[in-house]
């Protein structure tokens, strides 16, 4: 590994001045990921990561600072200039010495400087913005490396007491941490030492404003509120709706000033919202219309007042902000272009308004509202350097009418402050207990600490105490084991949503911090940015809504882009001038949703359409992810629900009590003779039963098809299931008897069908729809597949719908279909329907708190799912988890191994299965050993490997028969031959490392691909069908842009739309011929390779491997660099046994 990086310097040293940044970025990010990979520093940037790296290895100041300037440069999408480069090696290469614990090789010494650079007097520019890392403080002072400009100071002295009297930091000084990351914000220097107008503390991790604004309760706001506010699912309650309407009449008030009609409002919300109407327990028709026309009546007043003053046609609707410096971001209701006007608007009560008394800031503003304003107000501030002079924000109270509707709000500097203190104080907890344990802070999980304004009013103590100790109550009255269960899940989560925030290695995962942490360079490279965007068109997506629909033509992206996005993403679109670098933090963003996506052009849907088109425009358009908190909270409403379930289930999850079966029960029919018993099995379970489906067996389209037909069948009482074995000559003649003597299957049944992915779910939907099975889905119309659209919710109703025939088609429907998050944030869905049976596919792909709420979840005083069937393979890819996740080996706590929560990273069907098999007990686990989809030759290897247990037979089907390869055509030369010959094929391929080009791209593998594609295509004349023939199968995806050139140049159509995707994307399909390359060169590469490989039997089970291999129907041919894949044991095994078969072939050079 130090050869490696070592030698990658030497390659900076000579490679083209374009390509030196990102080879040393790379570089640096490599040795970062050797340097932390066994350690417990978690997350974070990578300067935060340089800098944990120096001070473990003791690097000297001043070459610490050369380091971080260097990062710096690697960062630039400008070429890094020549009397710098040496410089910088010189930095890297003492950074690569103490990581890998090695000295600096000879052929590095005399191509770098002996020395450092002088660095004396080299001034902070910007004192206005300074990022740091905080290394030592004691009570007046913090001492920081500066990390996003030149400084020569090694550490710069931060004086946090001696502050103007408007200024208090000493809450920060429980806060610090050594290598917490800080934002020093407006300073002045005094005395050689900075002082800050404002801090910020973990810059990265941005909090919705939203969020910190709901923390502002008149008991106080404790920081632990804002993982109190995340315990209990948002109510669906009449006010909800309503302020749900009004926000919709705002926009439709706005978009069509002139012909504005309520009526098109009530029914557009109605479709759009038809399930928070039917479940919501309160809601009133006739009260609701009465609220809803008076609210409308106040805004189109209040909206005709606005503009009076300010420009109509630059009034744009709910842009979307990312603060960096301020650590947050945000959505505004509306606001003008220009920047003059921001305002929120709140359909709820105001009862300084009602009461006309002043709350303790002397205005009339509920005090959450005005925070959320001012932070909205700080963004302006910061990120577009507006003056207040400039700005007016209001207020918009729509229950209200003019003028107390419309509230002019003062810029209350103390304000902005305490809701920042508030923001550091709850990302420093989070941090602490990613860290620490949640454990630690459970006991302070009650009302006694939350309050500590010391409220003791009535309004307290009849409104607020009581849901307080609701919430809070069950959580100190658990016992061990579910204390230890809950504690260490909630850490899982909290340290994943960190993750997902501010990163944990770049260029692994998405975090949101990638926004701008990541260098545009590498951003270009991992996909993750279009850049360079014009708008063709802007249309409305129906004639009552704003412009939504917004169509771009994409240029050429550069050699291996390839976009890391898919149809139904959540994004960011926004704008930028001619001649700078796009950058989130300095616009305007647009959230919305991709729509359609092709090589030359993009079609996004906003979230909130723009009465004026020309509102978006610029001189060019770039798109990036826009993150969501949304899975990281329903992760813990989920291991909330659970933990207040009732007893029973509580217990049968946590393995405290045996599942039960009824053995009475027996199938209505047979389905099939592979199936039945099975079937039956899943049936007799009466809590669950985990279905473990290899690879080829059909569990979608065989046996989740059984299980949904035998459920909607009802338990018809039918000869006993021994009456009809395989063997029975009889059988088909029999199950036609037992289906015509009961003709009247029970009608009341319903079913939930759930998957983690939205193809996975389409999957589903096929399914049903091929065996006319019908089905309602729940989710939106962009991440569904379009055949299956006409069974959404939404398509389901018709243009009049009325409550009752909402609801009355969600009792009616036998099947509902959706993503678990779907289910997870419509959940209120369980207080109307319940279901007798939930069966979740691709089980295995899910973490357990995204499906343990849902599983324990009530309807009315019962459960809300009488009995589940989880369906997976555990053999196949796990879910993607960013974090390192094991318990630890001195953890005390053995109640959760003798669970078998060995690893919060796996699935509870995984976790179940380890129950079962240790109980003793087969009633509850069934394997599907029938494969038909790989020849005996293709399956031999991974039966010997991965499934020793399973041992799974071919069924056998007529292509698992066959003797031969179907390839007629005469041989061009002895590869043809040895096509022809054989069905597992390693070609080992040259080494082929270019400077200029991403090390996730092999050339010399494309051309053999490609090649291969050529003569294959050849061979099956008429035969190629470009969806089923032939796939290709990368680790990388910038791998899959590199074929896509490459077959290009052949000229063949056909070829161009065959499948290349990645190991993940693969999951769940098929091809009769499976191309993969390794793509890997180096050493380092490796570790991502074989990430999911776990122990079983003392055999390691490569979960990536098993699934690449177990794609193939006919044939399988691999190529890679044979040296680096034989560093790892199985992959040696791998080529060993296709050499011992015949199947290796090293071309002639």
């Amino acid at each position: 590994m130090a050869h490696e990086l070592f030698s990658r310097i030497a390659d900076i040293l000579s490679a083209p001045s374009e390509a030196q940044a990102l080879i040393m970025h790379e570089t640096l990010v490599i040795a970062c990921h050797e340097g932390l990979k066994n350690t417990r520093h978690g997350f974070g940037n990578l300067s935060s990561q340089v800098e944990s790296l120096c001070r473990q290895h003791n690097i000297a100041p001043q070459d610490i600072v050369a380091i971080q300037k260097m990062r710096r440069h690697s960062n630039s999408y400008a070429p890094i200039l020549p009397e710098d480069v040496a410089y910088d090696c010189r930095a890297l290469a003492i950074f690569v010495s103490a990581v890998v614990q090695e000295a600096i090789p000879s052929f590095l010494v005399g191509k770098i400087p002996a020395h450092g650079r002088l660095t004396e007097n080299i001034q902070i520019t910007n004192y206005r913005y300074i990022r740091c890392i905080v290394r030592k403080w004691n009570d007046s002072i913090i001492q920081v490396a500066v990390t996003n400009q030149d400084s020569s100071e090694e550490l710069l002295m931060v004086d946090y007491m001696n502050t103007p009297e408007y200024v208090d930091f000493s809450y920060l000084r429980s806060l610090l941490r050594e290598g917490m990351q800080l934002n020093l914000l407006d300073c002045t220097v005094n005395r050689k030492k900075v002082v800050p107008r404002l801090i910020v503390v973990e810059p990265d991790y941005l909090i919705d404003i939203s969020t910190i604004a709901n923390c502002f309760e008149s008991y106080g706001h404790h920081p632990l509120l804002f993982t109190v506010n995340r315990l209990t699912p948002r109510p669906t309650n009449k006010h909800i709706v309503l302020g749900n309407f009004a926000g919709s009449a705002l926009d439709d008030i706005i978009n069509h000033p002139a012909e504005y009609d309520i009526k098109d409002t009530f029914r557009s919300n109605f479709r759009e919202k038809a399930l928070d109407y039917a479940t919501c327990a309160d809601f009133d028709a006739a009260s609701f219309k009465q609220d809803a026309e008076r609210q409308v009546e106040n805004i189109k007043d209040i909206v005709d007042e606005i503009f009076q003053t300010f420009d109509r046609e630059k009034a744009i609707l709910e842009p979307s902000f990312v603060c960096e410096r301020l650590g947050i971001q945000g959505r505004v209701d509306l606001m003008t272009t220009d920047l003059k006007l921001l305002v929120e608007q709140k359909s709820g009560k105001n009862i300084f308004i009602e009461r006309k008394y002043k709350n303790p800031h002397g205005s009339l503003h509920v005090e959450k509202h005005y925070v959320q304003l001012l932070l909205y107000y700080g963004i302006l501030q910061y990120n577009f350097q507006l003056s207040p002079k400039n700005a007016h924000i209001q207020l918009l109270y729509s229950k209200y009418p003019l003028p107390d509707g419309l509230l002019e709000v003062e810029p209350l500097q103390t304000l902005i402050r305490e809701a920042i203190r508030f923001r550091n104080q709850a990302v420093a907890t989070e941090f602490w207990m990613a860290e620490n344990g949640f454990e630690r802070i459970l006991p302070l999980l009650t009302p006694q600490t939350l309050n500590i304004e010391k409220q003791d009013d009535n309004f307290y103590n009849r409104y607020l105490l009581p849901q307080l100790t609701e919430t809070l109550a069950p959580l100190h009255q658990l016992n061990n084991l579910e204390r230890a269960y809950f504690t260490r899940m909630m850490t899982f989560v909290i340290k994943e949503q960190l993750v997902s925030k501010v990163g944990v290695q770049e260029g692994i995962g998405n975090s949101n911090g990638d926004l701008w942490n990541m260098p545009l360079a590498e951003k270009k490279e991992t996909g993750n940015i279009y850049t360079g965007l014009t708008i063709t068109k802007k249309e409305r997506s129906n004639s009552f809504n704003g412009y939504d629909t917004i169509t771009l033509s994409v240029p050429q992206q550069g050699e291996d882009f390839l976009p890391n996005f898919r149809r139904g993403d959540m994004i960011y679109l926004y704008a930028y001038k001619k001649n700078e670098a796009p950058d989130v933090r300095q616009s305007i963003l647009f959230k919305g949703t991709l729509q359609e996506i092709h090589g030359d052009s993009i079609t996004v849907h906003l979230n909130d359409g723009q009465q004026n088109p020309d509102l978006i425009s610029g001189d060019y358009f770039a798109i990036e992810h826009a993150g969501s908190d949304i899975g990281g909270t329903s992760a813990i409403r989920s291991l909330y629900t659970f933990i207040t379930s009732p007893e029973e289930r509580r217990q049968l999850l946590l393995g405290q009590r045996a599942p039960r079966s009824d053995k009475s029960l027996t199938l209505s029919r047979s389905y099939h003779p592979d199936y039945d018993e099975i079937i039956l099995k899943a049936k007799q379970a009466q809590d669950y039963f985990l279905l473990i489906g290899p690879p080829g067996t059909g569990k979608t389209s065989q046996a989740l098809q059984f299980l949904v037909r035998e459920q909607l069948a009802g338990n018809i009482y039918s000869q006993p299931s021994s009456a009809y074995s395989a063997e029975d000559s009889k059988h088909n003649k029999l199950s036609e008897t037992i289906n015509t003597q009961h003709p009247t299957p029970n009608t009341q049944t319903s079913i939930l069908l759930l998957a983690y992915t939205n193809r996975a779910v389409d999957e589903i939907c096929n399914m049903l729809t091929e065996n006319e099975l019908d089905y309602i889905r729940i989710g939106n119309e962009f991440s569904c597949d379009p055949k299956y659209s006409n069974h959404l919710l939404k398509e389901v109703l018709d243009d009049n719908a009325t409550l009752n025939s909402i609801k009355s088609t969600l009792a009616d429907a036998r099947v509902v279909v959706a993503t678990t998050s779907t289910i997870n944030s419509n959940a209120a869905l369980f207080n109307i329907k319940h279901f007798d049976l939930a069966i979740i596919d691709e089980a295995s792909q899910i973490l357990e708190p995204n499906i343990i709420g849902l599983l324990s979840t009530r309807h009315a005083e019962r459960r809300a799912i009488d009995r589940f069937i989880l369906i997976g393979d555990h053999k196949q890819l796990p879910a993607v988890v960013q974090q390192q996740d094991t318990l630890e080996a001195e953890e005390t706590n053995n109640s959760l191994k003798d669970i078998h929560l060995l690893s919060c990273a796996n699935s509870l069907f995984e976790r179940l299965i380890l129950t079962e098999r240790a109980a003793g007990r087969t009633d509850f686990i069934g394997t599907l050993h029938k494969q038909g989809r790989m020849h005996p030759d293709i399956a031999d290897f991974a039966n010997r490997k991965f499934y020793a247990r399973e041992q799974l037979e071919c069924v056998p089907l007529a292509h698992q028969l066959e003797q031969t390869l179907n390839y007629n055509e005469a041989s061009e030369d002895e590869t043809d031959d040895v096509l022809k010959a054989h069905r597992m094929i390693f070609i080992p391929s040259k080494p082929c490392r270019q400077l200029n080009i991403s090390e996730k791209v092999n050339t010399e593998e494309a051309r053999i691909i490609t090649d291969l594609l050529r003569r294959l295509y050849r061979q099956l004349g008429n035969n190629f069908d470009p969806q089923k023939s032939v796939g290709v199968i990368v680790p990388y995806r910038n791998q899959i842009a590199m074929i896509r050139k490459e077959i290009e140049k052949l000229g063949i159509p056909e070829l161009e739309e065959i499948s290349i995707d990645t190991v993940e994307r693969y999951q769940g399909s098929q091809r009769d011929i499976i191309l993969y390359s390794f793509t890997i060169q180096s050493r380092y590469q490796l570790d991502f390779l074989t990430a999911n490989t776990f122990y079983e039997d003392g055999q390691p089970i490569d979960r990536k491997l098993n699934v690449a291999i177990t794609r193939a129907r006919k044939q399988l041919i691999l190529t890679g660099n044979e040296p680096t894949l034989r560093q790892n044991q199985i992959f040696a095994e791998l080529i060993d046994y296709i050499k011992e078969k015949g199947g290796y072939y090293a071309e002639k050079a």
